[in-house]
């Protein structure tokens, strides 16, 4: 596997501000990002596709009040 593995290149921490997450995935082009905790174990991943769902759905409650 570690022949075939790629390693990330940037990471997010669990309660990062969601401009900096969107910075690094800009910065990288990365679509999706590990999120890590303070002391760096991996928890998940955090997608770009999943942030602008739930930013589009947020539109849609803000225009409709």
């Amino acid at each position: 596997v570690y022949n075939f593995m790629k390693s990330s290149p940037e990471y997010v921490y669990v309660d990062e501000k969601m401009d900096s997450v969107m910075n690094k995935f800009e910065k990288t082009g990365a679509w999706n990002l590990p999120v890590v905790d303070e002391y760096r174990t991996y928890l998940g991943f955090v997608s770009k596709s999943k942030i602008f769902s739930a930013y589009r759905e947020q539109l849609k409650q803000v225009s409709h009040d």
